[in-house]
């Protein structure tokens, strides 16, 4: 099955053209399989049913305040990102775009349009409708480019493969690939691939894939992801095109020990049977199947994060302790045990041993009495570096912003600024505490170069009135690595 048929017909033949909201149950958005890939399905069941039980959208609560809002930041910048990449290969290239609005994803008419766009050898077609009726999936993929395109695109995307291969369903000969775009820097393994945090990413490629090989008669040995940039090992890049991610058609998830191709149908299953069965349960007192018990190690969970954590709260969901990941759950409720505060939990029960094994029962032991919140009551660890107090001495914590705020003003190359915007350095001496507070009056390397002299500046006061020799005498206390890391360029 290929060409116009392949969007209303299933491999035997049978017709797949659904027209009713009804019809729309059994048929599945590629981007739908997000949070099954993430270990979040109660966000599905919010998603769905969740406003009908009483809980609340996070951004419908009070005090919500869409300045504050990163995801929907990242969302925002998603979309300009994808009209900059869009902007920069029209100087290069025709590109047509068929879908306009996201409810054009159930257009029929869309979908031919994009099979017509095709046929006709557009170089690029934008927001593509793919249908496929076999695997009754459905989705707008950002990008559709041809193949000889593609090659000076980014040549890399081709290792391995045959650049021109006949294609039945297309009189030009050439053939599309599925590229999608994301707002972020990819993490690319060894073979081009993308990790465990990127396997929603990838089933949303592959599902496109899949749909575009049945339309033209040829299903590409993979699909593709452009990014802002990319790190592979040591080697990093800040353009796009320069290397994209690779989703191969045969990729095997290893943290999930299956196919991606199994991923994405039992994703696609899961949400199937939620829309069907998933009204008559219930997630308090107890969850009514297993599904619905919160993993609070998913923390991209916009806009249920504030209903999630109420709902594990009164469950004392295991996910909420350190090192309890979805699995050690599953051990745990074999074992007859579903809450934290059960006399019977501790790390040994759950499978944690080490170092990790003493923070956990300590973190349990703290939260189960009524004893002192601050344990242990003097801290006995390094004694020897920190007990007595040097002359100079100053307790300091960066705030930095990363580089998201691009304008994509320097598209290909990756834009935004990375920096610290907020300094907070205090000193204990004679008993006494003091602090003082330094942030950048603009989002600029130069604002943030006036910050940290001004902060400098207070380090050399402290080194004055303790009369050493100067701030490189002064013993900072920082947070982490990380603090360390981000004051290194500026100080």
């Amino acid at each position: 099955m290929m060409g116009r048929a392949a969007i209303t017909q299933r491999d035997d033949g049978s017709l797949a053209d659904p027209r009713t909201d009804a019809d729309w149950l059994e048929w599945v958005a590629a981007g739908a399989v997000r949070n099954w890939c993430s270990d979040d399905l109660l966000a599905d069941w919010l998603d769905e049913y969740g406003e009908r039980h009483g809980f609340r959208r996070d951004d419908q609560l009070s005090g919500y305040d869409p300045v504050f809002d990163l995801a929907r930041y990242l969302m925002d910048q998603g979309r300009r990102f994808e009209q900059a990449v869009i902007v920069d290969l029209q100087t290069r290239w025709p590109v047509q775009r068929i879908a306009t609005r996201p409810d054009e994803a159930r257009s029929l008419q869309a979908a031919e349009a994009t099979w017509e766009a095709m046929k006709g050898g557009a170089p690029l077609i934008a927001s593509a409708v793919l249908r496929d009726p076999e695997r009754r999936a459905y989705g707008i993929a950002d990008l559709l480019v041809r193949s000889d395109v593609l090659g000076e695109l980014c040549p890399d995307a081709f290792i391995g493969d045959q650049l021109e291969l006949p294609v039945v369903a297309l009189r030009h000969g050439r053939h599309y690939r599925v590229v999608d775009i994301k707002f972020s820097t990819l993490k690319l393994l060894k073979d081009g691939g993308l990790g465990a945090d990127g396997v929603a990413v990838m089933a949303q490629a592959w599902t496109y894939n899949e749909a575009l090989g049945r339309l033209q008669g040829y299903t590409p040995p993979a699909a593709y992801v452009a990014g802002r940039g990319w790190r592979q090992g040591q080697a990093r890049g800040d353009r796009c095109w320069e290397k994209l991610a690779r989703i191969a058609r045969e990729t095997y998830v290893r943290s999930w020990e299956e196919d991606l191709a199994s991923v994405v149908a039992r994703g696609m299953a899961w949400i199937r049977r939620l829309r069907t069965e998933g009204a008559e349960w219930r997630v308090l007192p107890i969850p009514s199947v297993p599904e619905l018990w919160p993993n609070m190690k998913a923390d991209q969970d916009f806009p249920w994060h504030a209903a999630k954590t109420e709902i594990a709260k009164q469950l004392a969901e295991l996910t909420l302790l350190p090192r309890v990941n979805r699995d050690r759950r599953a051990a745990a409720h074999s074992a007859g045990i579903t809450r934290w505060d059960d006399p019977r939990v501790s790390a040994a029960l759950l499978g944690i041993d080490g170092d990790n094994a003493r923070t956990l029962d300590a973190v349990i032991s703290v939260n189960r009495d009524d004893g002192d919140p601050v344990r242990p009551r003097r801290v006995g660890a390094d004694e020897s570096t920190w007990r007595v107090a040097p002359p100079a001495e100053a307790y300091v914590d960066f705030e930095f912003v990363h580089d998201m705020d691009d304008d994509f003003s320097a598209f290909p190359q990756k834009g935004g600024q990375a920096l610290i915007f907020q300094i907070g350095s205090g000193t204990y001496r004679d008993r006494r505490w003091s602090f003082r507070q330094f942030t950048v009056d603009a989002l600029s390397v130069e604002a943030e170069a006036r910050m940290v002299d001004d902060w400098l500046g207070q380090l050399a006061e402290i080194a004055r009135e303790a009369g050493v020799a100067s701030v490189s005498d002064v013993r900072v206390v920082h947070w982490s690595r990380s603090s360390s890391a981000a004051r290194s360029p500026s100080a």
